[in-house]
C-alpha cells in the first residue's frame, strides 16, 4: 500500500512543469499568443507545453529546449522544470522496454533495428530543420546593418570630385576666381549630408517600470527592436523608425514617454495587456 501512495504523490511534480509556466504567464498579464510570438512558436505548441501534452510536440529534445526558453522568458529557473522532464523520460522508457521483451521472441530479429534506424533518420531531419529555423531569422539583421553603412562612404567621393577636375578646364584669366569655386562646391556637400539626417532619424521611446512587465517593440519594417521582461525600477530607452508597434504586459506597471510626451496606456489596455502603435 505504501508503494501505491508514493506513486500517486510523485505525479503532481511531473504535471507541475506546464502549470508553473502557465501560472507565471497569467501573473504577468500575457496571453498564449504573446508568448508564442516572443518564442517564435505556434500558439498550439504553447498550449501543449502548458498542458504537458508532449505528444503534440516534435520530440523530447525540442520539448526541453521549448521549456527552457519559456522559463527564461518568464524569468524562472529552468532547472527544476528540466528535472520534471527527466522523470517523465524515465517513466516513458519503462513503457518502451515492455514491448521490446515480447519482440525478442519473434523469428525476425532484424526488423526492430530497421525501425530504430528510421527513427534516427527522422530525429536527425527534425533537428536539422529546427537549427535552420532558429538561425534563419537572424541573418537578415546582419544584412540590414551592412546596407546602412554602405551608402555613407561614397558620398564624400561624389561631392569632392567636381572641384578636382574643374580648375584645369578654366582659362588663365579666371585663376583669381579659383579659390572661390571649392567653397561653392563645398556647400552642396553640407546640404546633401544634412538631407540624409531626416531619412535616418529614429523615434525615441522611454519606459520606466514600477513593477515587473514584459514589453515587445517593432519598428516600421516589423523588425523586433526590443523584447524582454523588465524588472521593477528599471529604465529602458528604445530607438527605431516610426511607426512603432508595442505589446505591453502588466501595462499599469509601465510609464511610457514618446518624443518627450507622456503616453496614456489606459485606452489601449485590456486585461492588463496594452497594444498600440505610435506614429
Amino acid at each position: 500500500m505504501t508503494d501505491i501512495v508514493e506513486e500517486h504523490a510523485s505525479a503532481p511534480s511531473w504535471e507541475g512543469a506546464g502549470a508553473s509556466l502557465k501560472r507565471e504567464r497569467e501573473n504577468q498579464g500575457l496571453s498564449t499568443f504573446d508568448v508564442a510570438r516572443a518564442l517564435r512558436l505556434s500558439e498550439k505548441q504553447i498550449v501543449a507545453l502548458e498542458m504537458d501534452d508532449y505528444a503534440k510536440l516534435p520530440g523530447r529534445t525540442f520539448v526541453r529546449g521549448f521549456i527552457r526558453n519559456y522559463a527564461r522568458l518568464m524569468q524562472l529557473d529552468p532547472e527544476p522544470l528540466m528535472a520534471h522532464i527527466s522523470i517523465g523520460q524515465v517513466e516513458e522508457s519503462h513503457q518502451i522496454q515492455v514491448p521490446s521483451q515480447k519482440i525478442s521472441f519473434s523469428e525476425h530479429q532484424d526488423k526492430p533495428w530497421l525501425k530504430w534506424l528510421m527513427m534516427a533518420f527522422v530525429i536527425v531531419a527534425v533537428i536539422s530543420w529546427s537549427v535552420l529555423e532558429w538561425l534563419g531569422p537572424e541573418q537578415p539583421k546582419s544584412v540590414a546593418l551592412s546596407r546602412t553603412t554602405v551608402p555613407v562612404a561614397p558620398l564624400p567621393q561624389i561631392v569632392s570630385a567636381p572641384p578636382v577636375f574643374a580648375p584645369p578646364r578654366m582659362p588663365e584669366k579666371t585663376a583669381e576666381t579659383l579659390p572661390s569655386t571649392p567653397v561653392v562646391a563645398a556647400e552642396p556637400a553640407i546640404q546633401a549630408g544634412s538631407a540624409t539626417v531626416p531619412a535616418t532619424a529614429l523615434a525615441r521611446l522611454s519606459m520606466t517600470f514600477s513593477g515587473r512587465a514584459w514589453v515587445e517593440v517593432r519598428d516600421k519594417s516589423g523588425k523586433i527592436i526590443h523584447s524582454q521582461n523588465n524588472s521593477s525600477g528599471a529604465d529602458q530607452v528604445v530607438e527605431g523608425e516610426a511607426p512603432l508597434s508595442l505589446v505591453i504586459g502588466s501595462a499599469p506597471n509601465v510609464k511610457l514617454m514618446y518624443k518627450g510626451q507622456l503616453v496614456d496606456l489606459s485606452p489601449f489596455t485590456k486585461t492588463d495587456v496594452a497594444r498600440l502603435t505610435l506614429e
